[in-house]
């Protein structure tokens, strides 16, 4: 019997995508919540298999799927201004409304400063300067959360100038014919896994942070599996012979290349597995939950400061849901509205594939 590509099930199946960015903020909340409250114990994953923290293994989930929808929005017939204009309205309209709140309603009612010398700090506003334009991270603002363990007002964002950074690899590779040959790309891609794999210090000078260079890797990766679509047989049961084959590897120094391989096929399978695509019409609520989470973690230990991790987990979940809400029908869907009306009076250019060479 044969198994459907990766590419066919793309095509054909309704797929999972958004039910499964959900699962990861909500992860990365979980994960997060012993940082939060410097309580134990460590998060299930941690624990069980001991590599990464399951906040970690959720924003490489979140990298996997990138990887894999820009590349495919990069090589659309609809152009590049386009590509352009969708990661624009994806990502900036929520995020800068979160700095905003976070800067002009959070910091004067939580600062423990006066209101005149907070506004005055020059933290406020290179706080405000780079996180909203996601270019590079500030984390702390003036007087704020200094009961707390962690002082950082939002911990998540580091991940969104990484993302940013991504967009414009991809344009480059695009320029550059690298997304337009199979042969190519896939060459470049093997160079970049071995050096990444073999030699990671090898990145230091361009990648600072071993938690950046995790998650392009798994962007390169979802870029991969976009790539080869076509040759990329998906079968739910080939998952037990990659748990099998990662077992044998656990505790060994070769786990993280079992783990590297592993992560981004479970998640296409499990896009791809039926009855869940309902959740889609639901709205896609895991940016918000993303943006929002640490932050009202930070507000649920200050409020409840003798909860659990599990309790702060609740309780923060349920109140970044509560804005993830809001920032989805008042945001995030009138900018992709906006989007859908540029691409209507769009002229439509020459269609690009990715042919192997």
């Amino acid at each position: 019997m044969n198994r459907p590509s990766l590419g066919q099930l793309f095509e054909e199946r309704a797929n999972n995508f958004n039910l499964i960015r959900v699962l990861a903020a909500l992860a990365v909340i979980y994960g997060h919540a012993g940082a939060i409250t410097g309580q134990g114990p460590a998060d299930f994953f941690l624990r069980s298999v001991g590599h990464k923290f399951i906040g970690g293994v959720a924003v490489d989930v979140f990298f996997v799927l990138s990887g894999f929808l820009i590349t495919s929005s990069a090589l659309s017939q609809r152009g590049l201004a386009y590509y352009a204009t969708s990661r624009l309205l994806r990502i900036y309209p929520a995020l800068i409304v979160c700095v905003l709140l976070s800067v002009f309603l959070l910091g004067p009612a939580l600062t423990a400063l006066d209101l005149g010398t907070y506004l005055h700090s020059r933290q406020t506003w290179i706080y405000l300067w780079q996180n909203m334009s996601a270019w590079n991270t500030q984390y702390e603002l003036p007087g704020l959360f200094l009961m707390n363990r962690d002082h950082a007002v939002n911990g998540s964002l580091w991940s969104l100038a990484v993302e940013v950074r991504l967009y414009l690899i991809v344009l480059v590779f695009l320029w550059a014919g690298l997304l337009t040959s199979r042969s190519a790309f896939n060459a470049v891609f093997v160079m970049i896994m071995a050096i990444s794999l073999a030699r990671p210090e090898a990145w230091a000078p361009l990648i600072q942070y071993d938690n950046h260079r995790d998650v392009t890797l798994m962007f390169l990766i979802g870029a991969f599996m976009w790539i080869n679509r076509a040759d990329i047989p998906m079968n739910p049961a080939a998952v037990v012979l990659i748990l099998i084959f990662a077992s044998a590897l656990h505790k060994t120094p070769y786990f993280g290349l079992a783990y590297t391989l592993a992560l981004p096929y479970f998640v296409f399978v499990a896009a791809y597995l039926p009855g869940l695509s309902w959740f889609n019409r639901a709205g896609d609520y895991s940016y918000g939950i993303y943006l929002y989470g640490w932050p009202c973690q930070q507000l649920a230990l200050m409020w409840w400061p003798t909860s659990s991790n599990l309790a702060n987990t609740a309780q923060s979940s349920l109140m970044a849901f509560s804005m993830a809400l809001l920032s989805w029908h008042l945001i995030e869907q009138p900018a992709m509205g906006l989007k859908k009306r540029l691409l209507r009076s769009a002229t439509v250019p020459t269609p690009v594939t990715a042919e192997s060479k």
